[in-house]
C-alpha cells in the first residue's frame, strides 16, 4: 500500500466520521434547547395555577383570610402582574423573543403594589407571595421574608 493511498482513506474516514458526529451534535443542542424552554413553561405554568387556586381559595373563605406560598420563579421569567383585576400574567424570555403565560379566573384579583404588580422589584428565583382575601377581592403580593 502506497503512503498517498493510506492517506486519502484517512481522510474519507475522518470526512465519515465528522459528517455523522457535526449533525447528531446540532440535532441533540436544539432538541435540549426545547426540552429546557417545554421545562420552563410547565414551572410558569403550575406556578400560576398555583396562584390562582390559592386566590380563589382565600376568596372563597372570605375577608382577612390568607396564605403564603413559596414559588422560584425560572431564570428566564420577566414579570408577574395583574391585568383587568382578571388576569395574572407571567412574561419571560424565550429564544422566540418574550412571551406571556395568562391565568384567567372568576373573582377580583390585584396586585399588591402600584400598576398592579405583584413584586415592588420583580426578580427570578424564590419569591413568597402573599394572597389575602379583602372581602371583595384577593390581594396578591411579595411577602417580606
Amino acid at each position: 500500500m502506497k503512503k498517498g493511498q493510506v492517506s486519502v482513506e484517512y481522510l474519507f474516514i475522518l470526512t465519515m466520521a465528522l459528517a455523522i458526529i457535526i449533525p447528531g451534535s446540532v440535532l441533540f443542542y436544539n432538541y435540549s434547547k426545547d426540552s429546557n424552554e417545554q421545562l420552563v413553561a410547565s414551572q410558569i405554568n403550575r406556578i400560576g395555577k398555583n396562584i390562582i387556586s390559592s386566590a380563589e381559595q382565600m376568596y372563597t373563605i372570605g375577608k382577612d383570610s390568607w396564605v403564603t406560598i413559596e414559588v422560584n420563579f425560572p431564570e428566564s421569567t420577566r414579570d408577574a402582574y395583574i391585568v383587568d383585576d382578571s388576569e395574572l400574567v407571567i412574561t419571560y424570555q424565550t429564544t422566540r423573543g418574550l412571551t406571556e403565560a395568562v391565568f384567567f379566573t372568576d373573582i377580583t384579583i390585584k396586585g399588591a403594589y402600584p400598576n398592579t404588580n405583584i413584586s415592588s422589584q420583580f426578580h427570578h428565583g424564590h419569591m413568597n407571595i402573599k394572597i389575602e382575601s379583602k372581602g371583595d377581592h384577593v390581594l396578591i403580593g411579595e411577602r417580606a421574608s
